[in-house]
């Protein structure tokens, strides 16, 4: 009777894993994402894909600032460019995101997967 117990809460701990795990996977495009996961989700739930690393200097924003908006799972910092279009009282969503490394010299290009 114990034996079926034990075996039970074995099987039930390891569907929620798994449940847990899907979604992460599903969210991020990885089980175990992070500072730089494949896929991260900003913008009223629009999807972004990682792209390329590139120097902070290099990154050309049309001489606009960039403003934090979030975090990674990993801890990563998200920006987008400060100065985006306003319409009806929100802001439009960038197609680019960038995400910062913690010593912030270098950025990680995301790009707007999809459409609205």
């Amino acid at each position: 009777m114990v034996v079926a117990v034990v075996g039970l809460i074995v099987l039930g701990l390891l569907v929620a894993a798994g449940v847990v795990l899907d979604r992460r996977h599903s969210e991020y495009g990885e089980f175990f994402p992070g500072r730089f996961p494949e896929k991260l989700t900003y913008c009223d739930g629009r999807d972004y894909l990682r792209g390329g690393p590139a120097a902070r200097t290099e990154v050309d924003l049309e001489g606009g600032m960039l403003v934090a908006v979030g975090r990674t799972p990993g801890g990563a910092t998200v920006f987008r460019p400060e100065h985006l279009a306003v319409v009806a009282g929100e802001t439009l969503c960038s197609t680019v995101i960038w995400v910062a490394d913690p010593d912030d010299t270098h950025l990680v290009s995301y790009a707007l997967s999809g459409g609205p």
